[in-house]
């Protein structure tokens, strides 16, 4: 446990790194496919939120910036369930910086089989004849994360070592993306109807083909703003 004094600083830090994070999610990056918002910078943050204040403060962050967002007028978009992805975005990363491994790994692998067995799901897509994971660059980015995280352990990788961040951030983007995709299915097309089950396919094909560029866009960006923050965080405690 931190004591009193570091974790009333910690959540201090977190209420305004929340406020930081609403402010950018008035920045559009590229429309919500099927529904009426965008993706905007914040989500480019969500994963420094867990590096900086681990899983619950981090991810409590997310939540609270999401409801700030609102409050600022940007339209509700998932039944305000929008907090979803990024809330887990900041949790798997603040799990791998947290040494949390196992769980760092294990859960981004319940999402990708929770999202597998839904039946309104794509498994596997026709790319020119041949069929591809729907979620191939979520299990890429698990693959990654547990070799950053084998050799962190082993003390060959330094948490603030560039490729480190760059493999958190790259695995807790995509995670946030298959969180997503559940919250999409649920509220777009069980609670709300918005897409007719005739539209699902189309809908997942023109996913398929648009987020990996949006997901590299999300995690070079996370990379190259947390990887300096951090270091000058670490600086600071020093």
């Amino acid at each position: 446990m931190l004591p009193v004094r570091r974790r009333t600083y910690a959540v201090a830090s977190a209420s305004l790194f929340a406020v930081v994070y609403a402010v950018l999610g008035f920045f559009p990056v590229s429309a919500i496919i099927g529904a009426s918002g965008f993706l905007t910078f914040r989500e480019v943050v969500s994963p420094l939120a867990g590096m900086l204040f681990g899983p619950v403060v981090g991810g409590s962050s997310m939540v609270l910036g999401n409801f700030v967002d609102f409050a600022m007028g940007k339209p509700v978009v998932f039944d305000f369930l929008d907090f979803i992805p990024d809330l887990v975005s900041a949790v798997v990363a603040g799990l791998a910086f947290t040494g949390h491994r196992k769980a760092a790994v294990g859960f981004p692998a319940l999402l990708l089989v929770w999202f597998t067995l839904d039946p309104l799901s794509p498994v596997l897509v026709s790319m020119g004849g041949i069929n591809v994971p729907f979620l191939w660059m979520h299990l890429i980015s698990i693959g990654v994360l547990s070799g950053a995280l084998l050799y962190e352990k082993r003390g060959s990788l330094a948490r603030l070592n560039p490729a480190f961040v760059s493999a958190v951030a790259f695995a807790s983007t995509m995670s946030g993306h298959v969180a997503g995709n559940i919250m999409y299915e649920n509220v777009i097309f069980r609670l709300d109807g918005v897409i007719p089950k005739d539209g699902y396919q189309a809908f997942w094909a023109l996913a398929f083909y648009a987020y990996p560029l949006e997901r590299v866009l999300y995690v070079v960006l996370g990379a190259m703003v947390a990887y300096p923050v951090l270091r000058a965080v670490s600086r600071r405690q020093e």
